[in-house]
């Protein structure tokens, strides 16, 4: 009797054992399913993401193309001075840069003093994903926003430090400039933006240069310590080609009259019955 219940008693152990088991493991599914749609949404969803107002405008009539590569340009081949800059969208002292000496240089663009080339590296700064920036850029300029977005990177690397360069931050930022999201998702995942951003840092390294930024005026590297020496650079350039080459564009020719050809013989008179009647009598 005795062994009995003791035989019972060991198996209403072992069943509530296996009730806790299954309760643990549906508590664990579940657990996991809600971190699961957390982090999904957190990826998903788009993060604030402002673009900086004067970048919807400051790059209008300024033409704009890529390298062979896939680097970005800014300016005309008629300009005689090239800048070319490797910069990194994690890098705070290329920040610096943009926000300080890069406005001077847009309008020596502008004026078609120089065309600038923006060769995009990554990893050569602090922040974080400076390589998903790089390509998030380089996919907002297949559909020609290119610079806006660039200015904003900078932008949100110096408001939100490493959550700058999140996903969810980079969605917010192209529905803010209108693009169309699948393009740029395939362009993401895709061999093209990686390929621009992989030959951007073999460029870099072909260069031997230190650091980010790097500046060249054409192909010189110039000390980017101080934004004078690149000013003194582009001016000697400039000056060094004569200047802005002036665009000759075909003037207008005159019409040409053709000759037409003028009656050089008197008109025939023709005698009337009554002038010979008169002529007779005369005689």
């Amino acid at each position: 009797m005795g062994r009995t219940r003791t035989l019972e008693r060991r198996k209403e152990r072992e069943q509530e054992k296996k009730r806790q088991r299954r309760l643990t493991f549906i508590i664990g599914g579940v657990i996991v399913a809600v971190i699961a749609v957390i982090i999904v949404v957190l990826i998903t969803v788009p993060a604030e993401a402002p673009i900086p107002a004067e970048s919807l405008t400051r790059y209008e009539g300024i033409e704009q193309s890529v390298t062979d590569q896939g680097f970005p340009v800014l300016g005309r081949d008629i300009a005689p001075v090239k800048v070319t800059e490797y910069a990194s969208f994690d890098c705070t002292h290329c920040r610096d840069f943009h926000e300080g000496t890069f406005s001077t240089v847009l309008e020596r663009i502008r004026n078609n003093e120089v065309q600038f080339t923006f060769v995009p590296v990554f990893g050569t700064g602090s922040i974080q994903n400076g390589e998903g920036a790089a390509k998030a850029a380089v996919c907002a300029g297949q559909q020609g926003k290119f610079w806006q977005f660039h200015d904003a990177l900078f932008s949100w690397q110096g408001t939100y430090a490493n959550t700058a360069f999140s996903q969810n931050r980079f969605v917010g930022g192209i529905n803010e400039l209108g693009l169309d999201r699948g393009q740029w998702d395939s362009c993401v995942t895709g061999s093209y933006a990686t390929q621009v951003v992989n030959d951007a840092v073999s460029a870099f390294r072909l260069q031997g240069a230190s650091g980010t930024p790097a500046l060249f005026v054409n192909g010189t590297a110039v000390d980017v310590a101080s934004n004078v020496a690149l000013y003194d650079a582009i001016d000697q350039a400039l000056a060094a080609a004569g200047g802005v080459p002036v665009e000759v564009t075909p003037e207008a020719t005159a019409p040409v009259v053709e000759a037409t050809t003028e009656a050089t013989t008197e008109p025939t008179v023709e005698a009337t019955e009554e002038a010979t009647a008169e002529a007779t009598a005369a005689s």
